[in-house]
């Protein structure tokens, strides 16, 4: 299996190939030996007693040679007798099948059907042969000695004739199984004739219910009467389960058989008085009328549910999800075992610190983590645990260590002591683990290794949003590109997709490539290189513009959850995947929105800067605080990265919306209750050492850890694969926006051109009338136009009279009601009159 995974496809095939011709070589001589025993065995039987003998070529009767006529004896007089003549169409399938790749049927049916019928072939001929007295020719008999020595057994038990009509029998099932015109034979026996038209009539209908015959194929319906009332019955060739008239199938066919019994009477009755077959006599001649209601037939089966990764528009049915776990790295070599000194030392250590201050003990666990290993200390009776708790920095420095931590446990008091040699926890460890691969979570994001030697797991669905802080260099942007890749390797491109703004400007670079599959940008890029440079946001300005349109985005969302009558995008998202939702009522498929922030703190920066700027900074936040109250049940879900945790950035309002948190080491205590509203941030050791704050309880976790290039490597290998399967390979859009200050409206209507009408001026006007929804984003995705041109056909279409004014951010109102109506527009402009 190992040489064969290492070849290439050609390599593959031409072994493929090579086999098939050596199975085909083996077919010729097993035939070849095969018939030419049965002319040669009497001359060959010497052969068996002759293994020590040096006998000429011409001494050999069998025209495969000595081996030849082994290979027949085996076959022919010890096996299956002139049965086994079974076993070169078993080869020669398989050498079909390997060589050309033709064979039409089953390769493992028809190697049970061959190997079946020679066994009872066997019998067959063996119990003909013992009747007539000719058991030994062939060497076994007629049948082989082996289907010779069943037929005599089973005489013993049964008697000969009981034993001819159970090798019938056995004849009977095999062709049941086999043959379906054996099957309707046997049915038929003893019926009438009209029965017999009936069954066939049936056997007709299940046919054309069940197949379509090939092309080139002559149709049945076109050779005879009975053919042509099924095909008046029904046109398109299908079995309906329930006729129109509430019949059932039964009846239904009962009543196709009485119809052609009819119309064989009546042609017959024409034949003798002349007449042309369906046309009748002149006077009082038969007239037949045959109707047809298998179009007004109730459709039983219900329609399969939509499949948001392959149907289009926004499947990506040739997209190879998930990622594969061998572009991450294991980094093995950098991880370190805990040695035994080094646990005993500190154990000691802990029990005479604690004994020096008359705290007693009973006992002392240690649990190692990758960075940090937590002793639990049990206290003896009526110790009381502030006691312990005070003692913290003494117990930092007997141990001489960094990053002591003392914390309550369920049953203990814990002592978290780093370790002398940290190990880097990797990102593929952490996907390949049972807690990320089995998690049901919406957003799952495998965060990191806890300090009870688990894989943390958290729903970014259910947080819903989160807020990393701490100093600098400390390990907030890899933490970042943890919880992007592990969306990445747990949700499709057609749900899930990214707004990364990053005013660093050289964060998220490796993420530009995922702009056909995974980013949402706004719809103003005059060019394509143009949305592709802009497709990480930098600039303040644009990160204030895409937030406002997130916002308008979260509403849109809404007002789609209330018309469909749901809560929240999972049901709103299951309901329009069973078809419960119609599209053009304006329903989508929603993928989830994930807005990532980076250095919120330099976005929102307001003392002494200009006015714009804090109108800029005072917008930002206000989006910012909209998304995190309303987005969650919408889909929408903001990460916010700061190195700067002061007050005056992680305000109230925003603390109170992110109730999950992360917090890395920083610089005060302050500044750890400013992000945990608890002390304990400032004694980690750093390089992705952090705590983990869902919202009550704070537990100590070390981070992740994915690179640079592993990050480049998994998105290069996403954006080479083919993007969305349509004419206009966009990636997703957010609403429109206007600039900020100005009403958004569009140009004046008066001062467009009519007479130089851009060339896709009708597609466009057909399709915003067929789907009752004017929107210049819809012109660039639909239709594959720049924005700047998108607007351009727009405002014609405003000045034909098309579409209505722009109305903020909304969709423009289509003042045509139908295609009709248009075409005399389209005629007045386009001078097709």
């Amino acid at each position: 299996m190992r040489i064969w995974n290492s070849w290439d496809e050609e390599q593959r095939e031409s072994a493929v190939r090579i086999t098939g011709i050596c199975i085909a070589v083996l077919t010729v001589f097993i035939l070849i030996s095969t018939v030419s025993y049965l002319f040669s065995w009497k001359q060959d039987m010497s052969l068996l007693s002759a293994d020590g003998q040096e006998l000429a070529a011409d001494d050999i009767g069998n025209a495969a040679g000595r081996l030849g006529f082994r290979t027949g004896h085996l076959l022919v007089g010890e096996l299956f007798g002139l049965g086994s003549l079974a076993l070169p169409l078993i080869l020669g399938a398989l050498s079909v099948r390997l060589l050309a790749r033709k064979w039409h049927y089953s390769l493992l049916k028809t190697f049970l059907a061959a190997l079946f019928g020679a066994l009872l072939s066997s019998l067959l001929l063996a119990y003909c042969g013992h009747l007539a007295g000719i058991d030994t020719v062939f060497g076994g008999g007629l049948g082989g000695r082996c289907g010779t020595t069943l037929v005599l057994w089973a005489e013993v038990q049964f008697g000969a004739a009981v034993t001819g009509l159970l090798i019938v029998l056995l004849i009977a099932v095999y062709f049941f199984f086999l043959s379906r015109r054996f099957c309707r034979w046997l049915s038929s026996l003893g019926r009438s004739r009209e029965h017999r038209r009936k069954g066939k009539a049936e056997d007709k209908v299940r046919a054309a219910g069940c197949s379509t015959p090939e092309a080139g194929t002559p149709a049945e319906a076109g050779t005879d009467e009975e053919g042509s009332v099924l095909q008046a019955q029904d046109p398109a060739g299908e079995a309906k389960p329930v006729s129109g008239d509430g019949q059932t199938a039964a009846e239904t066919l009962e009543r196709t058989a009485m119809t052609e019994t009819d119309t064989s009477v009546s042609e017959t009755k024409e034949a003798a008085t002349g007449a042309e077959p369906g046309t009748g006599s002149a006077e009082g001649g038969n007239f037949e009328i045959i109707h047809d209601d298998s179009l007004n037939a109730e459709v039983k089966e219900e329609l399969k549910p939509i499949d948001n990764r392959l149907d289009p528009p926004d499947g990506l049915p040739y997209f190879d999800f998930p990622p594969s776990l061998e572009m991450l790295q294991s980094y093995a070599s950098s991880r370190y075992e805990v040695s035994s000194d080094e646990l005993t030392r500190n154990n000691n250590k802990i029990r005479t610190t604690l004994a020096n201050y008359r705290i007693q003990v009973t006992d002392v666990k240690a649990k190692v983590g990758p960075t940090v290993t937590l002793y639990k200390v049990y206290p003896a009776p009526g110790v009381k645990i502030a006691d312990i708790k005070k003692l913290q920095e003494d117990i930092a420095m007997s141990l001489n260590a960094k990053g002591v931590r003392v914390v309550t446990l369920s049953d203990s008091v814990g002592i978290e002591v780093a370790n002398d040699h940290s190990s880097i926890v990797s990102l593929k460890s952490l996907l390949n683990d049972g807690a990320f691969r089995s998690s049901k979570a919406e957003l799952p994001v495998a965060i990191g290794y806890t300090i009870t030697q688990t894989v943390k797991v958290f729903d970014l669905a259910d947080a819903p949003h989160l807020l990393i802080a701490g100093a600098t260099k400390q390990g907030k942007s890899v933490c970042l590109n943890v919880i992007v890749s592990s969306l990445l390797y747990s949700k499709h491109p057609s749900e899930l997709k990214f707004v990364f703004i990053d005013p660093k400007r050289v964060e998220f670079t490796a993420y530009a490539s995922l702009l056909q599959h995974y980013l949402a940008v706004l719809p103003d890029a005059g060019s394509q290189e143009e949305e592709e440079a802009r497709a990480i946001v930098k600039q303040p300005k644009d990160a204030e513009k895409i937030l406002r349109s997130l916002c308008t985005e979260m509403d849109e969302r809404y007002d789609l959850l209330s018309r469909a009558g749901v809560n929240n995008i999972k049901l709103y998202n299951q309901k329009y995947k069973d078809r419960r939702l119609r599209p053009d009522q304006g329903h989508r498929y929603l993928p989830y929105l994930v807005v990532i922030i980076d250095e919120y703190a330099d976005l929102t920066m307001t003392q002494g800067a200009a006015p714009e700027s804090k109108a800029l900074g005072r917008s930002i936040t206000n989006s910012v605080v909209r998304l995190a109250q309303k987005g969650r049940a919408a889909g929408l879900h903001v990460i916010l990265a700061t190195q700067r945790p002061s007050v005056d950035v992680i305000s109230g309002l925003i603390k109170s919306n992110f109730p999950m948190r992360i917090a890395f080491r920083t610089a005060s205590r302050t500044d750890s209750s400013t992000i945990l509203d608890t002390p304990g941030a400032e004694k980690l050791i750093g390089n992705g050492d952090m705590l983990f704050s869902p919202g009550l309880e704070t537990e100590r976790i070390q981070c992740g850890y994915i690179s640079g290039s592993e990050t480049e490597t998994l998105t290069r290998s996403i954006s080479e694969q083919k993007g969305y399967g349509r004419s206009y390979n966009t990636p997703y859009y957010l609403p429109e926006v206007s600039e900020s200050g100005s009403d958004g409206s569009g140009s004046d209507p008066g001062s467009i051109d009519m007479h130089s009408l851009d060339s896709r001026f009708e597609e466009a006007a057909r399709m915003v009338v067929t789907s009752q929804r004017g929107s210049t984003s819809d012109l660039q995705r639909k239709l594959g136009m720049g924005y700047a041109r998108a607007g351009k056909v727009m405002d014609q279409l405003e000045a034909a009279g098309i579409v209505g004014p722009q109305e903020g951010s909304k969709p423009r109102q289509v003042l045509i009601g139908d295609l009709d109506s248009l075409e005399p527009i389209l005629d007045a402009y386009l001078h097709k009159g």
